[in-house]
């Protein structure tokens, strides 16, 4: 790739054309998306559910010495919930073989898998029924609990059933989220003690929301927490309490994915700015300076006036914050995934590209070599002549998929990368491509770009097309041209 186009963690990837100029409106979740959390947001969920597992729902108290493993798992893996265990899909719902875990150890027996679904893909309804999806950030320490407790079970003899395990672990997990729904969940309470263990301070992200809002754009806050967590969030993370000004609409409590398709009122929210309100009142429209609870997209449409083509969304998570905006009222959608940070680390190392090159050469070799198979002259040759040549095939296949397992390892060792799986895009990836116009790693890096920028995708060549030279290519020959003639 030439060195002007190199990508990095700054960049937004774009999967549609996209115009920034179309966007009048900006709307932003809060999780992830404007709150960037530390590492140690991850290995305090995992303990919070272990010991809510041991303490209030008899899980053995030996559970309570396991400690979280950040290397383990990543996003977008799911868990079978009937014989428990975690691997990847590709976009074609295709098992990776080489993913599949039971505990945290690689499962070797690979006949199980193809007696169960008669080969590597997953049915639609097997899928519906008895797969779970770990698609946000919060559900990585999930499938690390998952792994360490059946590894536990399985050390010890211990008989379970995979379904009422995962059950179990979400019930502990909506807990520690949600609380009882009136006071704040203990993970809440337990960032906002110690807030700056959990939060990194974003001033860029104000001043870019700023700058958005002098150009005339509007700006509302989306999301699923509650009033007291983001406004100690937001006014650590900015660094003023009145992070407020910068929005023209903030609601909490939203109850995303729901909200998208139900009919529940808005209703006001006490805050320090709040006087002489009535929390119970009708809400027909929206004040400055006043936070809403609740609600639903089709009353907020209605209230604000916004038009659906114009406004854009930022998420992390692909069904709360993206595929119903997306398909129910065609907002653009803008995905953050703070992974791309790491995974551009590693397409970037020599190592990395020289492994992509030889597969690529392994299979240019084998395609052709193929080819040679059906022609005439092959056709003539010996018995053993054509073994042999059967067999350097073989040779040529195994070391791809050699080479491809090195690959994976270079993203992590048990499930690879996020994006892809061994031969396809990942199940996860797809649904970001399917949901999101575009993606990046961190919100901040939307100041990149100016207000009337057009993101251009990849021309993506069909099997039939015929495959053009590279842009790169062309771009380098172009450049030699004009430093030998100027």
């Amino acid at each position: 790739m030439h060195k002007h186009f190199q990508p990095t963690s700054r960049d937004i990837f774009p999967n549609t054309e996209l115009r920034l100029s179309k966007v009048r409106t900006y709307g932003f979740d809060y999780d992830y998306t404007l709150a960037r959390y530390t590492d140690k947001l991850p290995e305090t969920i995992y303990t919070m559910i272990r010991d809510v597992l041991v303490k209030k729902m008899l899980y053995p108290p030996a559970l309570l010495e396991l400690k979280y493993d950040s290397t383990f798992a990543i996003r977008g893996i799911v868990y079978d919930k009937e014989t428990g265990w975690l691997f990847k899909l590709d976009s074609n719902y295709n098992i990776a073989m080489d993913t599949i875990h039971y505990g945290r150890e690689p499962l070797h027996d690979l006949e199980e898998v193809y007696s169960l679904h008669n080969g590597p893909h997953v049915a639609p309804d097997y899928f519906k029924n008895h797969l779970y999806q770990l698609n946000d950030i919060y559900s990585v320490p999930e499938a690390t609990l998952l792994a360490d407790i059946i590894q536990h079970f399985s050390d010890h003899n211990i008989p379970f059933h995979p379904r009422y395990l995962a059950e179990d672990i979400r019930a502990a997990g909506e807990s520690i989220h949600k609380g009882d729904g009136i006071s704040l969940s203990p993970l809440h309470t337990m960032i906002m003690n110690n807030i700056g263990d959990y939060l990194n301070r974003a001033p860029e992200l104000l001043q870019i929301l700023n700058t958005l809002k002098s150009e005339g754009k509007r700006l509302f806050l989306l999301t699923n927490s509650g009033y007291q967590y983001v406004d100690k969030g937001l006014t650590y993370m900015f660094n003023t309490p009145e992070w407020r000004d910068v929005f023209d609409v903030v609601i909490v409590g939203a109850r995303k994915p729901g909200w998208y398709l139900s009919h529940r009122p808005f209703r006001l929210v006490p805050t320090s700015k709040s006087t002489d309100m009535q929390p119970w009142a009708p809400v027909d429209q929206f004040e400055d300076g006043q936070v809403y609870s609740g609600g639903n997209l089709m009353s907020f449409t209605s209230i604000t006036g916004y038009s659906d083509r114009n406004v854009m969304y930022f998420g992390d998570h692909i069904y709360s914050d993206l595929r119903d905006p997306s398909i129910q009222k065609g907002w653009f959608t803008g995905a953050i995934v703070s992974e791309l940070k790491h995974e551009l680390s590693v397409i970037q190392r020599s190592e990395y590209r020289q492994r992509v090159s030889y597969i690529q050469l392994l299979e240019k070799i084998l395609k052709y070599s193929q080819q040679e198979t059906r022609g005439a002259e092959f056709m003539k040759l010996p018995a053993k002549e054509k073994e042999k040549f059967r067999n350097l095939l073989d040779v040529g296949r195994a070391e791809r998929r050699r080479t491809r397992w090195k690959l994976r390892d270079c993203f992590n060792t048990n499930f690879g990368s996020v994006f892809r799986t061994e031969k396809y895009p990942s199940l996860f990836a797809t649904k970001i491509k399917s949901f999101a116009n575009v993606y990046t790693a961190d919100l901040s890096n939307l100041g990149e770009y100016p207000s009337d920028f057009v993101f251009y995708p990849k021309r993506m060549e069909q099997a039939h097309e015929t495959r053009m030279p590279e842009v790169d290519d062309l771009l380098d020959e172009i450049l030699h041209d004009q430093n030998h003639t100027s």
